[in-house]
């Protein structure tokens, strides 16, 4: 038998985001988020700041009309609250491999998120999709699933791994995937780009070799090399910026991915742009150039040589030349 009975209301703002909870018996709590954090929730007279680092519980502190108290807390590599402190008072957190655990005044919760207060649930996404740490599932279907990305199991948590994973969004097939992607993206650009570099730098550091001469001239028959010229160049330098941004916008990612709180993604993925901009750049400017001389080719006369004629002076035979319109 159903019960209609109703233990709470959920608002949501234009952005799908939680804006307001008003429980069966209670006061209603509103959220402020920044940048998609929740930041204050304002509960009757009562106001909750929560301080973070990423997605690491810094300090929550509550302030009312009466009185003002601040909790520090510490949390693991998973951004899970271990520790909650305040003056002479210690209280320690455990949870069971899905996050199971007895919140504790308004505290973050497992893997750093915010358990609902009427129902113990996590709404991942800021109220996409609600999680059960008791029945280890959730309890709607995602909406990638079962044919798209979000897997063929639509209930699914972390696919079965809550140890090693962690799903903040809700789409946690999603999230491997667009990683996969971007990682995928910057070692193609590499690989392209490392197979452009050898010709282009062999041609800077080694010259070009050029053809022989015409026939019964000094130079036939001899191999001769020139310098590297202004269009190889930048080829060379192109090539080799592509293999340095493409690497670095690969190892931005896998280190997020691996550790979305290191220190390293940022500047990695800072370097990578620095690099793809100039890089596309130039790419452009040479394939506008190559462009212009390819069309300025096609109206340049071209030396044809001809079957030899006899002269109407001499009794000799001399290769005849002509002067015809090249058409390339």
């Amino acid at each position: 038998m159903a019960w209609n009975t109703v233990l709470c209301r959920y608002r949501y703002d234009p952005l799908d985001r939680i804006a307001s909870r008003t429980p069966l018996a209670g006061l209603i709590t509103q959220a402020l988020y920044q940048s998609d954090v929740l930041v204050n929730e304002l509960q009757g007279a009562e106001l909750r700041r929560f301080f973070q680092h990423g997605r690491s519980s810094l300090a929550c502190q509550t302030l009312s009309d009466q009185s003002s108290s601040t909790l520090l807390t510490a949390t693991d590599h998973r951004h899970s609250v271990l520790n909650a402190s305040r003056l002479s008072q210690r209280d320690v957190m455990a949870y069971t491999p899905y996050g199971h655990n007895v919140a504790k005044d308004h505290l973050p919760g497992f893997n750093g998120e915010h358990p609902d207060p009427v129902t113990g649930h996590y709404l991942l996404g800021n109220g996409y999709r609600a999680y059960s740490p008791v029945l280890m599932r959730f309890n709607s279907p995602d909406s990638l699933s079962p044919f798209g990305k979000g897997g063929l199991n639509a209930y699914a948590y972390c696919e079965g791994d809550p140890v090693n994973r962690s799903d903040p969004s809700g789409h946690d097939i999603l999230d491997d995937v667009l990683t996969a992607a971007y990682i995928g993206v910057g070692l193609l650009t590499a690989g392209i780009g490392l197979v452009t570099a050898r010709p282009a730098l062999k041609a800077v550091v080694k010259g070009v070799k050029v053809k022989p001469g015409l026939p019964g001239s000094a130079a036939q028959g001899a191999m001769q090399t020139r310098p590297a010229n202004t269009a190889e160049k930048l080829s060379a330098a192109v090539a080799v910026g592509a293999v340095a941004a493409g690497s670095a916008w690969a190892a931005a990612f896998a280190v997020r991915k691996a550790d979305p709180d290191s220190a390293v993604a940022r500047p990695l993925t800072v370097v990578a742009l620095a690099l793809a901009v100039p890089t596309l750049s130039l790419r452009g400017w040479t394939l506008a150039r190559s462009e212009l001389a390819k069309r300025a080719m096609k109206s340049v006369p071209v030396l044809v040589r001809r079957s030899s004629v006899r002269s109407l002076n001499q009794n000799v035979r001399l290769p005849a030349l002509d002067i015809r319109e090249t058409a390339l």
